[in-house]
């Protein structure tokens, strides 16, 4: 049986400076891309935002009151 970690399935990651397409290795934290070096801390960290990245989902709003019912119209003659 073969075992391949489970960020291995996921695919390559792309780097948030330079966009290249980086392969993770299971078990190994990178902390700089290796094409353009450039620091992987503060996207780690939660401090910098990762371009192209879902946003946290927006709060639902308040439910809208339900509408009054119509007024009967008056009989025809």
């Amino acid at each position: 049986m073969c075992f391949r970690p489970a960020d291995a399935s996921a695919g390559p990651m792309k780097c948030p400076e330079c966009g290249k397409p980086i392969q993770m290795i299971g078990g190994m934290k990178l902390e700089k891309c290796p094409f353009c070096k450039a620091d992987f801390t503060e996207y780690l960290n939660g401090n910098k935002p990762v371009p192209g990245a879902p946003g946290a989902p927006a709060a639902p709003g308040a439910p809208a009151a339900p509408g009054a019912p119509a007024a009967p119209k008056a009989p025809g003659q």
